[in-house]
Order: C-alpha cells, then sequence, then structure tokens
C-alpha cells in the first residue's frame, strides 16, 4: 500500500505515478560513492524493490562521501550494510542483497530490473554490465567521477549508443585489454584489483548520483526526456557539457550485425587460435577471447587448418568484458 502522506510532495509532480514507482524493481550494482546516494534517493522516493548487489568491504577512506556507512561498519560488507541502512531508511521497501562480485549473480536477477543501474570505477565493470543489460533488454544508467568531473549516460539497448559504442574509453585502456594471455593475463587481472585509489569528493558523488536516479525514475514513470546522449560535468567551473552519441552498426555488444548474428570475421588457413584471438581482441575492444566450437575450446597453439576445415565455422567468441557469447561466422581463407 502507498504511503500517501509520505510521498504526497512528489505526487503533486505532473505525471508522477506513485502507484507504477511503487511496483518497480531497481538493481543497483555498486554502493560507493555515487551508488550510496543513487540508493537512498531511490528508496526515499518509494519504489518496489532494491537488489543491491557489491562484492567489496567498508573502508575508512569511504567515509568522506559514502553517506551509508559508520567507523563501526569498517570492514563490513558494503551490500549488505547499505541494504541495513536502506531498510532503516524506508523499512516499506523490498531489499535484496548480494555480497558476489557481479559476474556470479544469476542472469535472472538482472531479468527482474526494470531499470539496472551502474555505479562502477572500472572500465572493464562497467563494458561487462553494459553487455549484461543489452543481454537481458534492460534500460541502464550509469555513471561515474574523477575528483570534481562527473559523468552519466542511458542507455536502452538497440534504441540507443550503448557504452561500447562511445568512443570515450580511452585507447590505452584497450591496448592494455588486448595484451594479457595465459598467466600475464591472470597477473594483470590482480594489479587491475590492486589499482591505485581515485581522487574522490562528496560534492560530485551527490551531483552525479543524484542526475543518475533522476533518470531511472523518468524511465520508471515514462515522464519527462531522458538523457539521449553522454553528459559530462565540471564542478570546478559549474559547466555541463553533452557529447552526442550514435549507435553503432558494429558495435560488438548491441550491434545489428551481432542482433542477427550475420557478422563475419576472416580467417586464415595458416594462423594460429592464438592469432586469430589477438586479432579479434584488437578489432573489438576484448580482453582476452577464447573461442568455441561444437561445445569445444580452441586450443591457442593450433593452427586454424587443423581444427577448422569447413570454409565458413560458426564459433562463439567468449570475453571477460561479455556477459553473453558471441556468435560470429569465420570465413576461412588462404
Amino acid at each position: 500500500m502507498v504511503d500517501d502522506d509520505r510521498y504526497s510532495r512528489q505526487q503533486l509532480i505532473p505525471g508522477w505515478n506513485q502507484e507504477t514507482l511503487s511496483a518497480s524493481t531497481v538493481v543497483l550494482v555498486g554502493v560507493g560513492a555515487i551508488g550510496s546516494y543513487v540508493g537512498t534517493i531511490l528508496v526515499s522516493s518509494g519504489i518496489g524493490k532494491l537488489i543491491i548487489i557489491d562484492f567489496d568491504t567498508i573502508e575508512s577512506s569511504n567515509l568522506n562521501r559514502q553517506l551509508l556507512y559508520r567507523d563501526s561498519d569498517i570492514g563490513n560488507s558494503k551490500s549488505e550494510t547499505a541494504a541495513k541502512r536502506l531498510k532503516e531508511l524506508n523499512p516499506a521497501i523490498d531489499i535484496e542483497f548480494y555480497h558476489k562480485k557481479m559476474e556470479k549473480v544469476s542472469v535472472a536477477v538482472y531479468e527482474e530490473a526494470d531499470v539496472i543501474i551502474s555505479c562502477l570505477d572500472t572500465f572493464p565493470g562497467r563494458r561487462w554490465i553494459n553487455s549484461m543489460a543489452v543481454r537481458v533488454k534492460k534500460p541502464l544508467v550509469t555513471g561515474g567521477m574523477f575528483a570534481f568531473l562527473g559523468n552519466a549516460q542511458v542507455i536502452i539497448p538497440y534504441e540507443t549508443a550503448c557504452f561500447e559504442c562511445q568512443p570515450l574509453v580511452p585507447d590505452e585502456e584497450l591496448a592494455q585489454a588486448c595484451t594479457p594471455f595465459g598467466e600475464e593475463r591472470k597477473k594483470e587481472r590482480e594489479e587491475v584489483e590492486k589499482e591505485p585509489p581515485l581522487p574522490a569528493v562528496a560534492t560530485l558523488s551527490t551531483i552525479i548520483g543524484g542526475i543518475m536516479a533522476q533518470e531511472a525514475l523518468k524511465i520508471i514513470l515514462s515522464i519527462g526526456v531522458c538523457l539521449q546522449n553522454y553528459l559530462f560535468y565540471d564542478g570546478l567551473n559549474n559547466a555541463t557539457t553533452i557529447l552526442e552519441l550514435v549507435r553503432s552498426e558494429e558495435c560488438p555488444t548491441c550491434g545489428d550485425l551481432y542482433k542477427l548474428e550475420q557478422i563475419e570475421f576472416v580467417a586464415y588457413l595458416d594462423e594460429t587460435v592464438r592469432d586469430l584471438e589477438i586479432r579479434l581482441a584488437l578489432t573489438y575492444g576484448l580482453e582476452k577471447p577464447e573461442l568455441m566450437i561444437k561445445e569445444k575450446f580452441l586450443e591457442s597453439n593450433d593452427l586454424i587448418k587443423d581444427c577448422l576445415s569447413k570454409e565458413k565455422e560458426i564459433v562463439f567468441v567468449i570475453d571477460n568484458n561479455l556477459a553473453k557469447p558471441i556468435k560470429i561466422v569465420l570465413q576461412i581463407t588462404k
């Protein structure tokens, strides 16, 4: 039952439907700086269910901008602690949490969402959740911050540019993702998880978190105009810049070629599977693609001519940056 008095002021907004909001489900990935504010706003506004996903634990350095945590919480799970605090804020909300990496959470959880919100601070993480949102065809609100700079984007799968379509992922990130294989890849992934902390201030968390929560509410309620492009916010100069984004048909995540499973890629008879994997990684910004055919992984050192016999072979490309394998047709040539 909707608490009319609690939500009375927001129900004065033209087009607002509290019943619709109270029947909605939001999956919130990351409850750090931005996620703390997003969660607080959505719960205060009266969404029906909030699903929190975060594998991290609370540190003292979080307390300057992550408003859901206290000194006594240091060392505890962020997802569990956030769920507890948000439940205290509004006991009527159904709150569920997963203290695990988002890749380990069932696809069914993401399918339950009306909106997925990504508050992650790494490019690999943002790329993965983007891939999952496209896979389950759910709107994604994503954003980030660095010191006094912030950004936000709304992704409607197969309608707007996804995170992979836009030209804002640094080249060095893509190049770095394409180089490691085997033990080198494993070591690099361990280093990524220990990367140096980013500069952060609470004011940016509030602003970007507010924008992202607002976009999620607009999507759920079908009111206003959603952010169709990439928004940059410069807090030092109080300047906002909008970068127009165009959806790419050749995007490895949401492109029409992949959606229709008609993409072709050339493979040479005398190259190794590893050579082919590297070319796929460089072409599509993948981390460490692996190839599967007839439920069997191809060995990296094998020659293409020894493991693929037809002029055209359907293979599946599996990669950490993709929530769903890509199905491609390999065109075998000399």
